[in-house]
């Protein structure tokens, strides 16, 4: 039960005041990746964004392993990552994979033209 509880409290942190006080997950992670992607001088995605605050957890657990709290907010990036990666499906795709799909909508307008 204590690996249900983790989920649980993470979903109860991403799910409550979060959201009134911070904004969308998705909105907010794409500013903090702007802001990164300033910093570091390169192009960082909001998934990302979520994967690198749980890589802070990752280590501040390694400090102390018994600290709960770091469990539920990995728990919680994660979950934020998934969804922003469902929510821009585009995001993610290659070029090579942008251009097939166009050119496969291109066709199949072009077909129904035809018709």
């Amino acid at each position: 039960m204590i690996c249900k509880d983790i989920l649980e409290d993470a979903q109860k942190l991403i799910g409550g005041d979060r959201h009134k006080d911070y904004g969308d997950k998705l909105v907010n992670h794409q500013r903090i990746a702007d802001l990164w992607s300033i910093y570091l001088e390169t192009k960082i995605r909001p998934d990302q964004v979520s994967i690198m605050m749980g890589l802070v957890k990752v280590a501040r657990s390694m400090h102390n392993p018994q600290k709960r709290d770091s469990y539920i907010d990995l728990a919680a990036y994660a979950s934020i990552a998934g969804e922003i990666v469902e929510r821009t499906p585009d995001a993610f795709e290659s070029e090579g994979d942008r251009r097939g799909r166009l050119t496969a909508e291109h066709i199949k307008k072009l077909n129904k033209e035809k018709k």
